[in-house]
């Protein structure tokens, strides 16, 4: 044998001696998953789910978009769209709780449920233990926190790409909104529920409100006493946002004396909003925001 073959063989035994071995070939496996909840759970999704229930509308609509519509097996009943979604299963009772019998029935694998409907983590692992299911703990107050929740669900069905072109969608419109509204004054704004109860600052409305270049006048106020129409007077906002067939109307408060001087009212610039884009936690929550800057800044072009 010559001798350059021989020192070929040599030095292929002597790498084999020192620990080098060929690296694996082809994908990683896509589960064992883990993802973190807006709880700060960390959720191990074991193997691919075959089954999905979505408590929250706003994730029943991204399993739709990222192309996981046949997992669901059931829905919170508040989701507007989109229309593939509505003939399944409503999993929540009449008083908005779990149904505990519907879910049992529909055998999911994993849970995504609304951190107003399970707030810590005692109460996720008491609906797991009554279900049987995984449950991930959907966050819906701030659109960086749907962006998440967008990716985590993309882990959990293994479409993380798809997942990642939806988050990135919604960042993309987000910036799109923040460049229109750059170098306007910030607008004082008040979001009227109805009766001139108002929202949690920290909740997604108050989230639209700032990424659109706006304040919420109500920030430090009791959210579960209504405010007077004094309170309303002394915080003067510019933009006023009702919600649509709950808060007043343009009408109702240029007709109340009380209300009429408050600069939102004297401008015009009252806007009815559904409480849909007002709360969306999904795809569309980008979009939502579009229609929040336009009620700040009406005369703006909003992408």
């Amino acid at each position: 044998m010559p001798l350059r073959a021989l020192l070929v063989i040599a030095l292929a035994l002597a790498a084999g001696g020192c620990g080098f071995k060929h690296e694996p070939t082809g994908a990683l496996p896509a589960f064992p998953q883990t993802v973190r909840d807006a709880i700060g759970r960390e959720v191990v999704i074991d193997q691919a789910p075959k089954g999905i229930a979505s408590l929250d509308p706003g994730m029943s609509s991204a399993m739709a978009s990222i192309g996981a519509r046949q997992l669901l097996v059931g829905r919170s009943g508040q989701e507007t769209y989109p229309q593939s979604i509505m003939k399944v299963p409503v999993m929540l009772s009449a008083d908005g709780k779990p149904d505990i019998k519907a879910l049992r029935k529909a055998v999911p694998d994993v849970i995504l449920a609304p951190a107003s409907l399970v707030p810590d983590k005692a109460s996720a692992q008491a609906l797991e233990r009554k279900v049987g299911a995984v449950v991930y703990v959907v966050g819906g107050d701030s659109v960086s926190g749907v962006e998440d929740d967008i990716t985590s669900l993309g882990l959990i069905t293994d479409r993380p790409d798809q997942a990642r072109k939806v988050a990135g969608d919604i960042q993309q419109q987000v910036s799109a909104v923040q460049q229109a509204v750059a170098g306007q004054p910030e607008v004082k704004t008040f979001v009227d529920l109805g009766f001139f109860f108002t929202i949690d600052n920290g909740s997604m409305p108050a989230d639209l409100i700032t990424l659109a270049g706006g304040s919420n006048v109500a920030a430090a106020s009791d959210t579960s006493q209504r405010l007077t129409a004094s309170q309303l007077g002394r915080l003067a906002p510019d933009a006023w946002i009702s919600v649509s067939g709950q808060g007043a109307t343009e009408k109702q408060l240029k007709r109340r004396k009380s209300t009429a001087s408050i600069p939102a009212v004297q401008q015009g610039n009252v806007t009815e909003l559904p409480q849909s884009v007002l709360y969306e936690d999904g795809p569309r929550v980008g979009l939502s925001l579009a229609r929040v800057a336009k009620a700040l800044h009406p005369d703006v072009t909003i992408p």
